[in-house]
């Protein structure tokens, strides 16, 4: 098999998945969306679809697209921690300020 068999086109894709909630098949703007946003897997990380912009359009390996869903279906207790997952959660610019605020009154209550 060559290498350009295996390119599938998002209107490819389309045809190949079923659809959900009683639609034929997957909308071409959701796999637009797998490749730029990605999806959350079950371990919380993103897993987004490889895929090559050619001109206007996006090719995908066939290969890629099975990586896509066997990352996404994957047992996280079977995977190794995601370097996404196992770190500290980060706080927003708001969050940190609002903490800071708080600390810093304790702190004049305190007489520090």
């Amino acid at each position: 098999m060559s290498a350009d068999a295996e390119l599938l086109t998002i209107s490819q894709i389309v045809a190949r998945l079923p659809g959900a909630r009683g639609a034929r098949r997957v909308h071409p703007a959701t796999i637009t969306r797998w490749i730029l946003v990605g999806c959350p897997a079950r371990d919380g990380h993103r897993v987004k679809l490889t895929a090559t912009r050619a001109g206007s359009r996006w090719l995908v390996r066939e290969a890629d697209l099975e990586v896509f869903f066997a990352a996404l279906a994957a047992d996280p207790s079977d995977m190794p921690p995601s370097p996404l997952t196992s770190g500290p959660v980060s706080r927003s610019i708001a969050s940190q300020r609002k903490s800071s605020e708080r600390a810093a009154r304790q702190l004049e209550r305190m007489g520090a």
